[in-house]
């Protein structure tokens, strides 16, 4: 069986696409072919208009935070989250200075010197994600990155992402949690069971609605977020029940 049906989609340039579906749909086979870190039996990835068929690897410009944080174990939480910057070339004062401030707005502050076996789950995805960031990607790849993270501080993280990403970051997100996928996309692709196909596209006029879409608590709080959360909610049952 495939892992992921036929399927045409489209980021926008600058936007967050946020991917909701049952466990085992194929949401991280298709984020894994978009980067081109994955073969796939047939399609095609185009990025500005440029096919990338051929290429089982991350391009330039490209980051992807995996559902496990992989991070050097010899190196300390800085280092760690400096290593995207540092690999693109020298590291200078001003590019310490981001990550620094980065590792602040995630929460990481007091440490910088902890390695990685010294770190929760959710602080080493933290890490991972800023590293990602911070490395200036033309386009980010982020597979369930807040799944460690307890409840009160996803919706502060969240909140930052989102800032962060704002800077002309295209983004593919993936992601078990509706909330999340509402607060954070511009879209929002609902898969079906596996084979994932699209059961329903979210375009950002249908998300426009909402208010106060800065603030994860207060949005959650309004009924056009109940409304939209009921509908991607029947739109999980339908597509799990069809296939």
């Amino acid at each position: 069986m495939h892992a992921v049906g036929p399927l045409d989609l489209t980021v926008q340039e600058g936007d967050l696409l946020a991917i909701v579906g049952p466990s085992g749909c194929g949401k991280s086979t298709l984020l894994r072919a978009l980067a081109r870190t994955l073969d796939f039996t047939s399609g095609e990835v185009h990025q500005s208009g440029k096919v990338h068929l051929k290429e089982n690897r991350l391009r330039e410009g490209m980051a992807f935070v995996t559902q496990t944080p992989r991070l050097l174990p010899w190196r300390t939480l800085l280092q760690n989250a400096c290593l995207g910057a540092e690999i693109k070339g020298k590291l200078e004062q001003g590019d310490l200075d981001r990550v620094r401030s980065s590792l602040a707005r995630f929460r990481l502050t007091g440490f910088e010197d902890s390695l990685p076996g010294e770190l929760s789950g959710g602080m080493a995805q933290r890490v991972a994600l800023v590293r990602a960031i911070d490395s200036e990607p033309s386009l980010l790849f982020c597979d369930e990155p807040f799944s460690a993270v307890d409840f009160v501080s996803r919706f502060e993280l969240n909140r930052e992402f989102k800032k962060m990403c704002r800077g002309g970051i295209t983004t593919v997100f993936v992601t078990h949690n509706i909330e999340e996928a509402i607060f954070l996309g511009d879209e929002i692709l609902v898969l079906s069971g596996r084979p994932g196909r699209v059961v329903q596209r979210y375009e950002a006029k249908d998300l426009s609605i909402l208010p106060n879409r800065h603030d994860p608590v207060e949005c959650r709080k309004s009924a056009e977020f109940l409304r939209l959360f009921d509908d991607i909610w029947e739109d999980l049952k339908r597509g799990h029940s069809n296939y």
